[in-house]
């Protein structure tokens, strides 16, 4: 006996009320859908299928009909054959071509033939005939009688000459010359087989029938009169033509099979029921089997509770909770295994660049399959620059995909270039590549520079961050590819010296020893001897301190302590002799710019850094230095720029030399006593000479322009335009009263350097 909670009777209950219901919808709709469907549509799209057959051949036949009767009135050769009296072969001829073309020109004429009355003479496409032995006289002489009649007539047999064979034609005819003329008669032949083969070409005969009769109730189509053999659906009558278009389904088609829906439906559905019903039975039996042996096995397991006691459940429940352990238990095996894989790659990765070798190292990689096994090899260390601002920036999630999108960007450049990668991350902030080709030479370097050089710049553009990459040796076999690792660490020590956009090769490292660290430290001193004593010469001691960096190939972390050295004895000697001295040699700012000086790449670039620093403090240091003299030094300045302002030659290096001082010292004297700049005292000067001088005198703007220190009247004139608003002709016109000019630094900076 079956129980309500076995797995048979609930697959067998819950699959007969979707059986039932779907079974008898599809037997009702399907009915009445089908048959109701089947009835309108097919009447409907086959009244539109004749409707589309009358209207092509109306359009056709009534495109003849004016293609002739506009022809036969524009040509006025039509007209003086019917009405001459004398026989003109050239009138001939152009009736007889213009005959022709019509009939060339459309497929279904047979004929068109003019019948002139005077001399009771036929001219065809083929030429002139009487009428006596033309083979279509009797209906000329019919239409003679009725030559009222408008439209085409019945279905007749059409002969050219009484020995051809008659073809089945339906014939118009006009009066001629047009519209009522009493010359003679214009006849227009439509072969009705062509009509046959152009009505055939839009009906399916396999699936429906048309019949076409005329007035006379002749057979138009088809030809041969055959009954249709099904019901008639559709009855047109064309008005121009008088024919009757029927048509229907084919007998055997979609209407008799409705007909039979009701019976052979009804069959087929009852028949689908009980096969479903035995099919449904007999699936639930095969599929109960093995969820019953499912069961027996998993209520052997006797799940229990957390208090050791028996769990009751029903069979979905335990099943249920079967495979949440089982799935449960494969995901943590899975991800074990997984870590066990990545941590195994990781170890081998290390043992491979820390140039260990066994056999069972060798074994593991050739089953990896990472790297082949003959080749040229190099490793490249790719390091991340501040790393503590990267870790600021990003959280992290971020950083954990930026550092997989840079490795596959790596490796993704390093596939381009035909070289064959395995990258691991050997610290939080460097990754390092094991690369490998088949090409030999030169060429290897070069691929490799490549690939640093476009991921440095790529990474910098889309990352936003900064890259340090080493590229050691390049070695023959995987053993060496630990010493290509310590080269490419050694080579990233001297990235400032030989690197190039902070990419540095291991084989640009020279072999010579570098200069004694005493003579760095020498150098050293002396610069800060003659800074102290504002001696211009420290600038070429500090050129010279960075030539040996170079040229002596130093490590970077060297240069960053002489660097440091040299600002430390800076420090001591300056610091304490003024607030803002102490302000420019605090520990902080010294501290952020040896920070900036780590993160650049290059010498040159540390070089402009730390220059432009100490350049900050050297103005400062001059300008406490001399602030117990300037106010006299700056009151001759002044007046000196006063006389000789018209002195075209006039600028800061003259001053310079003139006064003895630096000329970057006279500038900021400017700046400290009167809040401006040289160049803009000295154009004030200038302009408010002008102004007066175009006033006050009648003198060129050319010798205006020569008398206040401007070369010609073109930079004049644009100068004096930017600042005053008109030119200097107009500032005559105009009278307008000098003025005082004040000017942006940025215009005076601009005047300057045109000058």
């Amino acid at each position: 006996m079956l129980k309500l909670n076995n797995w048979y009777l609930r697959l067998l209950v819950s699959y007969f009320p979707i059986l039932v219901l779907t079974v008898s919808m599809i037997i009702f709709l399907s009915f009445i859908a089908v048959n109701e469907i089947s009835r309108s549509e097919t009447a409907k799209a086959d009244k539109i299928t004749t409707g589309y057959v009358v209207n092509s051949v109306e359009r056709s036949i009534r495109e003849v009909e004016f293609n002739v009767l506009k022809e036969a009135e524009a040509n006025k050769s039509y007209a003086a054959y019917l009405n001459g009296t004398s026989e003109s072969t050239t009138i001939k001829y152009n009736v007889v071509h213009s005959l022709r073309s019509m009939i060339e020109d459309n497929d279904l004429v047979e004929s068109i033939y003019l019948y002139r009355q005077s001399d009771n003479s036929v001219l065809t496409s083929s030429g002139q005939t009487d009428l006596s032995e033309f083979g279509d006289r009797e209906f000329i002489q019919e239409a003679n009688h009725n030559r009222d009649y408008q439209g085409w007539s019945a279905s007749r047999e059409f002969r050219e000459y009484d020995g051809l064979k008659p073809v089945r034609v339906i014939s118009m005819y006009k009066q001629t010359p047009l519209p009522f003329g009493k010359d003679g008669i214009l006849v227009v032949n439509i072969n009705l087989y062509n009509v046959e083969q152009l009505i055939g070409s839009m009906t399916n005969h396999q699936v429906s029938f048309m019949r076409i009769i005329d007035a006379a109730k002749q057979p138009i189509y088809p030809g041969d009169g055959t009954a249709p053999s099904g019901k008639v659906l559709t009855t047109l009558t064309s008005g121009s033509l008088g024919w009757t278009f029927e048509s229907g389904l084919q007998a055997g088609h979609l209407r008799s099979w409705v007909s039979v829906v009701s019976y052979v439906w009804v069959i087929i559905a009852v028949l689908t029921f009980v096969v479903a019903i035995v099919y449904i039975i007999w699936v639930t039996r095969r599929n109960y089997k093995p969820i019953r042996l499912m069961m027996n096995r998993i209520q052997a397991l006797q799940l229990r509770g957390s208090d050791g006691s028996v769990v009751k459940m029903d069979d979905l429940t335990m099943i249920d909770r079967a495979l949440e352990n089982l799935i449960v238990q494969s995901l943590d095996h899975e991800k074990e295994q997984q870590e066990s894989i990545v941590l195994g790659r990781r170890q081998l990765f290390n043992e491979l660049i820390s140039g260990q070798r066994g056999d069972k190292m060798m074994e593991r990689l050739r089953r990896l399959n990472l790297l082949p096994n003959v080749g040229q090899y190099a490793v490249m260390v790719v390091r991340l620059n501040r790393y503590d601002d990267f870790q600021a920036d990003n959280t992290l999630h971020e950083q954990n995909v930026l550092k997989f999108a840079l490795g596959n960007v790596m490796q993704e450049l390093a596939n381009s270039e035909g070289l064959q990668g395995w990258g691991e991350w050997s610290a939080s902030d460097r990754i390092t590549f094991v690369f490998a080709t088949d090409d030999t030479g030169p060429q290897v370097q070069d691929q490799l520079r490549k690939t640093a050089l476009v991921a440095r710049e790529w990474v910098g553009e889309h990352l936003r961050f900064n890259l340090s990459i080493g590229i050691g040796s390049i070695v023959n076999d995987w053993g060496g590819i630990g010493r290509s690792y310590r080269d490419a660490l050694n080579g990233m020590e001297y990235q400032f010296a030989i690197g190039h956009h902070a990419i540095t090769y291991s084989g640009d490292i020279p072999q010579d020893q570098p200069r004694g660290m005493f003579n760095y430290m020498q150098q050293c001193t002396n610069c800060v001897q003659e800074f102290r004593l504002t001696n211009e010469s420290w600038r070429d001691t500090f050129e010279q301190l960075f030539k040996h960096f170079e040229t002596d190939v130093m490590k970077d972390e060297d240069i960053l302590s002489f660097i440091q050295l040299f600002l430390q004895m800076l420090s001591r000697e300056l610091k304490e002799l003024s607030d803002s001295l102490n302000e420019c040699l605090d520990g902080t700012r010294i501290s952020e710019l040896l920070v900036n000086l780590r993160g650049t790449s290059a010498l040159p670039e540390m070089k402009e850094l730390l220059s432009d620093y100490l350049v900050q403090v050297y103005d400062t240091y001059v300008a406490m230095s001399q602030a117990k003299g300037y106010k006299t030094m700056i009151t001759e300045i002044r007046a000196y720029i006063q006389e000789n302002f018209a002195d075209p030659d006039l600028s800061l290096k003259h001053l310079s030399d003139r006064f003895e001082i630096s000329g970057k010292y006279a500038s900021h004297l400017f700046k400290l006593e009167y809040d401006m700049k040289f160049v803009d005292f000295l154009v004030q000067l200038r302009m408010q000479q002008a102004e007066r001088l175009l006033v006050e005198t009648e003198e060129t703007v050319q010798n205006i322009a020569l008398q206040v220190g401007y070369a010609n009247s073109i930079t004049f004139g644009r100068v004096f335009k930017r600042l005053t608003g008109v030119t200097p002709g107009e500032f005559r016109k105009l009278k307008m009263r000098p003025s005082t000019l004040t000017l942006g630094a940025q215009g005076n900076r601009d005047e300057a350097t045109t000058e």
